[in-house]
């Protein structure tokens, strides 16, 4: 007499068999849409051309305030330090690019006479002019950069892939307490958004 017995597993109903269709079917939907979602941020991307600021903080109406990074779609960042007060009633600040991005970057553009500059409307790679982005005209409260050459000169060498740059700036404002704005046109001649930073000195 034989007394072994096998355990056999009862055949699967199907309402399991549909339960375990629909668990494979949703994970399956759930891969794609993630992987879909993944793609349209990508082809944006692309199409945009890269450059622009991760939304609206550190643009001329929302400036930021010393030692604020500004961040671009295509990971640059980029910090303006807070200023410090000099024995001479000068004031000394540092602008630091962060290249994260997969490309060489020229934060200095080309022309060597031209990256820092104190126009309102300029176009320069940093522009730092009294008064606020939105009102640049306050009367008395102009602002002199101190050492353009020396700060044009560690802004031109382009900066390599996962690279980072600082640049000292020396200013003297015309009196204590004047607003003072940064602009920081990262690549001149680009498609990158203007960053603008806004503080007073002394």
């Amino acid at each position: 007499m034989d007394t072994n017995s096998t355990a056999t597993t009862p055949p699967a109903t199907a309402e399991q068999r549909w339960a375990t269709g629909c668990g494979i079917a949703m994970v399956v939907v759930t891969a794609l849409a993630v992987l879909g979602a993944v793609a349209v941020g990508q082809l944006e991307k692309s199409l945009t051309g890269y450059g622009h600021l991760e939304g609206t903080s550190g643009s001329a109406a929302e400036p930021l305030r010393p030692g604020q990074t500004v961040r671009y779609d295509d990971d640059l960042t980029v910090t303006v330090s807070p200023a410090h007060r000099e024995p001479d009633d000068a004031y000394s600040f540092t602008i630091t690019y962060d290249n994260g991005t997969d490309g060489e970057l020229r934060p200095g553009g080309t022309p060597p006479d031209t990256g820092i500059d104190t126009g309102k409307s300029s176009y320069a790679p940093v522009v730092v002019h009294g008064g606020t982005p939105l009102s640049p005209d306050i009367p008395g409260w102009g602002v002199t950069v101190l050492d353009q050459a020396g700060s044009a000169a560690v802004l031109m060498p382009p900066i390599p892939p996962d690279g980072k740059r600082t640049v000292p700036v020396r200013v003297k404002p015309d009196k204590a307490g004047s607003f003072v704005t940064v602009q920081v046109n990262p690549e001149p001649g680009g498609n990158r958004d203007t960053a603008y930073w806004q503080f007073t000195l002394g």
